[in-house]
């Protein structure tokens, strides 16, 4: 055990203003991130889909694999400048309908998975 130390910033652990807060700050990372350009799937005859978003998990979804792997650096990027870090290990690319085979990279890391739960 280490010594107690005092904590000058953030809130409290399960405090209800923590969820709410990354709520605030995912939401404002992500409308940065998808401000630029659209880079989705199609959702119906003129909308597109371009996240899902779920508590601290995020789906990003594209049609074509560079638009994806730009959406991912610019997530990292966007999130970078708000304190919040993407570890490779917890993140994971899975293709559904597509031949390609080149790595989705978040940084020097590969992130592709045959599958997930």
């Amino acid at each position: 055990m280490s010594e107690p130390f005092p904590v000058r910033a953030g809130v409290r652990q399960g405090c209800i203003l923590s969820p709410f807060m990354f709520l605030v700050v995912i939401d404002a990372v992500m409308r940065n991130v998808n401000r630029e350009r659209r880079r989705a799937i199609r959702w119906g005859l003129v909308d597109r889909l371009e996240d899902l978003d779920f508590a601290d998990d995020l789906c990003l979804l594209s049609e074509a694999h560079s638009e994806m792997q730009e959406k991912l650096g610019d997530l990292t990027e966007g999130a970078g400048k708000v304190a919040l870090a993407i570890k490779a290990k917890k993140t994971k690319a899975l293709r559904v309908n597509t031949n390609k085979t080149e790595p989705f990279m978040l940084g020097d890391e590969s992130v592709d998975v045959e599958s997930f739960v």
